[in-house]
């Protein structure tokens, strides 16, 4: 376990002396991301408690009934702006209930032609992990992650209380992912596309093989968000319209940057694509330092995720 400390102290400090784009990060507003495609289901994932919304294909006003897993609701249609087009529609907000994390198939009937959410298209994550501002190491354990009907591995996080320009490194301990730059995205709750992690982006992060039984790990280096958050203390026409929270009283949206989703398409060694459903447990551990000190040693905060995991790594796939 020493060694295991010492090596992610390490990568975080070197990570501390990396540069985005080999000179000092602007944190403008953060909102000039391209809108998310026009679907009938946003975002394509949600954490219990998280809002999701469907759109009736004959966007018609009324009641509808949704069916999921046995589990049913009610739910009213809205009319408002869409976040894809701009334009106003109806549209059939849900808080998403407690089921279990995986794809997810959505059956609707109301007052057009009923239609269907496939489980390729939507997926019920675990709730989201918050992180803390700070030279802190978040240890989850027993972590079980939702992966999605084409296999791609979900993280949500909430990093709702960092501002500053921070260091994060994280990897799956006992749980072998291995991926590529190509294949990370990072997307937020409101269905945003927010970063590819492309060559033109080489400076902001780093993936390393932290060896067997392990993930490979993953350094990113986010920049300040205080600017952002000034920016939206009503200057300039930023300030959220007290109507609809997701557009700025100037009409143009806003990108929310407190929730975040990361999502992994990788290969788990010697088994292949990670199975629809759910990853075996395995302890997710995440390093945040502030990029502006020296990296020092970090406090560790442990909580535990789930119960019933296998002490041995190789023996967790089948729990």
């Amino acid at each position: 376990m020493l060694n295991r400390w010492m090596a992610m102290a390490s990568v975080v400090a070197m990570a501390a002396t990396m540069t985005i784009g080999g000179g000092e990060a602007e944190a403008g507003c953060g909102c000039a991301k391209p809108p998310p495609a026009l679907t009938m289901v946003r975002p394509a994932f949600a954490s219990p408690g998280d809002v999701v919304t469907l759109f009736p294909p004959d966007n018609k006003p009324g009641e509808y009934d949704l069916k999921a897993l046995g589990y049913r609701l009610k739910a009213k249609a809205v009319y408002k702006r869409d976040l894809a087009d701009g334009q106003y529609k109806w549209q059939i907000p849900v808080v998403t209930p407690a089921l279990p994390a995986g794809p997810l198939e959505i059956e609707v009937k109301g007052p057009g032609r009923d239609f269907r959410i496939p489980s390729s298209d939507f997926t019920v994550m675990q709730a989201p992990l918050a992180l803390q501002q700070g030279d802190t190491e978040t240890v989850a354990k027993c972590y079980r992650a939702a992966v999605t009907a084409n296999n791609v591995v979900l993280i949500p996080l909430d990093i709702s209380h960092i501002t500053d320009h921070m260091i994060f490194n994280g990897l799956g301990e006992g749980y072998p992912l291995l991926f590529g730059a190509a294949d990370v995205m990072i997307y937020n709750t409101q269905g945003f596309l927010m970063q590819l992690l492309t060559p033109e982006q080489a400076g902001i992060y780093e993936i390393a093989d932290q060896g067997q039984p392990d993930s490979f790990a993953l350094t990113y280096d986010r920049h300040e968000f205080n600017t952002y958050r000034a920016d939206h203390a009503h200057i300039g026409g930023l300030g959220l319209d007290p109507l609809d929270r997701a557009w700025h009283t100037d009409g143009s949206y806003h990108v929310d940057h407190d929730r975040l989703v990361l999502a992994i398409k990788g290969t788990v060694e010697g088994q292949g694509p990670p199975p629809a459903g759910r990853t075996p447990g395995f302890d997710l551990r995440i390093t945040t330092a502030l990029a502006e000190e020296n990296g020092g040693t970090p406090t560790t905060r442990t909580i535990q995720w789930g119960n019933g995991c296998a002490a041995d790594p190789a023996t967790a796939s089948a729990n």
